[in-house]
């Protein structure tokens, strides 16, 4: 082999190295950008823990908005409409809320329990609202010394948005000892309200088992009881709160 031909060989063999080189920097930039933007995109971050503490969990959107709060008692949210603060209870509320699609409260569960002074207080109660409004049905067990009730509660509400602003006034006003703005708030709010009524009960109170269902207005017109002493009793009631019917039937006086 000539030395013409020797050099023409080694220039081809350094040309197709190059396109080789050139094609796999191509390959691995390519990889690397996949890896870098593409993959990470597609892939979600998740982190697994065996165990976790903390004081508060929020569930959010992607524009940040919150979904559900998981809090205990020092970090539990107040009461938020579309995402903003409009009222705080001045008691704590540990446990889930839940807000709906504007970042408006529309339910949660929130569980309390002491015993003190050899008296209880204790309470789960996990609720459902309406729309800009309050709640529409509770499962509840609360028991305070005397007194228990465990059950499912339905609730109507007027189709007016809540009013925080009364609300806010009054507690204002309850602070202040003005007996007067007091009253004349609570009468507006009653005003505002009169939509409200509880209209069914299932479940026991204080050892009776009860179902009980309810007019427009709130009036008891059916109630099934069976006391905790085994008496079982079907009674209608006119809106005066009178038993007009009961079964097993009213015995009359001979």
């Amino acid at each position: 082999m000539t030395l013409n031909t020797q050099q023409a060989t080694i220039v081809k063999q350094l040309k197709v190295q190059k396109m080789i080189n050139c094609a796999l920097g191509t390959g691995i930039l390519a990889l690397g950008c996949y890896l870098a933007f593409g993959y990470s995109h597609t892939t979600p971050n998740v982190a697994k823990f065996e165990e976790i503490s903390v004081e508060r969990i929020n569930i959010i959107e992607k524009t940040g908005q919150n979904r559900m709060v998981l809090a205990n008692s020092d970090k539990a949210p107040g009461v938020n409409k579309y995402g903003k603060e409009v009222f705080r209870s001045k008691e704590p509320r540990p446990g889930m809320i839940f807000y709906n699609d504007e970042g408006t409260e529309n339910g949660g569960f929130i569980f309390r329990g002491k015993k003190e002074n050899d008296k209880v207080t204790h309470g789960l109660h996990m609720s459902f609202d309406r729309y800009n409004q309050d709640q529409t049905m509770m499962l509840q067990h609360i028991e305070q010394q005397d007194f228990m009730i465990t059950g499912l509660t339905i609730m109507d509400r007027p189709s007016k948005d809540m009013d925080f602003e009364l609300t806010n006034a009054f507690i204002k006003a309850e602070a202040e000892g003005d007996t007067e703005n007091m009253a004349r708030l609570e009468a507006q709010f009653n005003e505002e309200n009169k939509e409200a009524a509880r209209r069914a009960f299932y479940g026991t109170l204080n050892g009776d088992s009860q179902l009980r269902l309810n007019d427009a207005q709130g009036n008891k017109r059916i109630q099934l009881i069976v006391t905790k002493e085994g008496e079982a009793k079907l009674e209608f009631l006119d809106d005066a709160g009178n038993v007009i019917m009961r079964l097993p039937e009213i015995q009359k006086p001979i």
